[in-house]
Parts: C-alpha cells; structure tokens; sequence
C-alpha cells in the first residue's frame, strides 16, 4: 500500500489565510470591472491586513516553512501588482499614461523574488538593529492608488495622470534599490494603515459618489 501522500502538500490554517488574498483580490478586480474602483481597493486593504497577519501567526504558532514564503509571494503580485495595474487602466490610467503599469509590475515581481531569496534584512538604527525591507515594499502600490483618487476628487483634468505616472516610475525605482525601507512590525500600525485606508475609500465612495465622469477612462 503507497504511502505517499495523496497531494502535493498539506496546508495549514495560516497556508488558507494567506489564500484568501485569491478570493479579495479577484472579488476587487471584479468590483472595478462593475465600475466600482473605489470600493475595490478598499477590498485590496481588507486583502493588506491578511497579507499582514499571516507572517505573524505563522512566527507565533511556529509554522514558517519556504512553501509559506513562496505562496505570499505569488498572493502578492495579485493584490499588490496586478489588481491595481486593472484598476488604474480601467478607470482612467490608459492609453500612453498605461505604460507605466508593465514598469511596475515588472518591477515588482524582481522585488518580490529578491525577498523570496533573501527575506528581511535587519537594519542598524541608534538604538540597535530593527527588521526592515531591502527595497521598497510591492504593498505601498495601495497609498499610490488611495492618493490618485483623492487627486481625482480635488484636481482638475489630466493632473491625476500625471501625478500618478510620475509616482509609480518613482515608486517602481524604489523596488529596485538596495537599501533598507521601514517595515511596520506592531499590530496596532497594521490596523491602522489597513481598516484605515478602507474605512477612507468606503467614506469617499458614500460621501462623494463616484469618481468624476472625465476620470473614468
């Protein structure tokens, strides 16, 4: 009687977790494409906090495993590379202003297969040494698009665009430098930053409406 197993591998409840970024990220593009973009990223930072968490139960119940790393990775480059890369072009980041979207993309996944082999890194403060990114982190992707729909709102015509191209070219460099980048380790900042940030998109959907006509591709 074989004695293998019956799959490839076994997963775990924090395996499942980081799984469910499949579920949030294809639910956000699905959002975006019933011309909802607002509440769609506001899924992505629901999907942030699960990313987020994840690595942490994992450390606490001692589960860590290469697997784990490599599965992150792929959820990764849904929530924070591709999905918004559909929802910058589908509403209103197209045409010329779309070639900035493969820079990121490609630029992502080189960072993100750079952490794979590497992990964090620790990097010395003053106070002694403290776990940080070795190029900048692929989940800022989500503040880029926060902060082109607030320019939406305010700015006239054109400017978001351009605002926003410029700021992933930046963005999209920062990936690929060898240096250290903060990393937010306390709970308290990841809650923050992620039912934050969604809290904010839902308020602006509900209290503003929807993003102005022109910036609708």
């Amino acid at each position: 009687m074989s004695t293998e197993p019956r799959y490839l591998i076994r997963l775990n409840p924090v395996d499942l977790l980081t799984l469910s970024g499949v579920l949030s990220s294809t639910a956000a593009m699905a959002l975006s494409l019933a011309g909802e973009p607002l509440l769609a990223t506001a899924l992505l930072f629901i999907a942030m906090l699960g990313d987020a968490l994840d690595g942490m139960l994992a450390r606490k119940y001692g589960v860590e495993r290469p697997f784990g790393r490599y599965l992150d990775g792929f959820m990764d480059v849904l929530i924070y590379l591709l999905a918004p890369a559909l929802i910058l072009f589908g509403h209103g980041l197209n045409g010329a202003w779309a070639l900035s979207l493969p820079v990121l993309i490609a630029s992502g996944c080189i960072r993100l297969s750079v952490f794979n082999d590497i992990g964090n890194i620790q990097e010395s403060t003053r106070r002694g040494s403290r776990p940080a990114y070795l190029g900048m982190p692929v989940f800022w992707s989500l503040f880029l698009l926060l902060g082109y729909w607030l320019a939406c709102y305010l700015l006239p015509e054109l400017w978001p665009n351009v605002l926003m191209t410029v700021s992933l070219l930046t963005f999209s460099h920062a990936m690929l430098r060898r240096r250290p980048f903060f990393k937010f380790t306390a709970l308290w900042q990841i809650l923050l930053l992620t039912l934050g940030g969604a809290a904010l998109l839902i308020g602006l959907r509900l209290g503003l409406g929807p993003i102005p006509l022109w910036q609708m591709g």
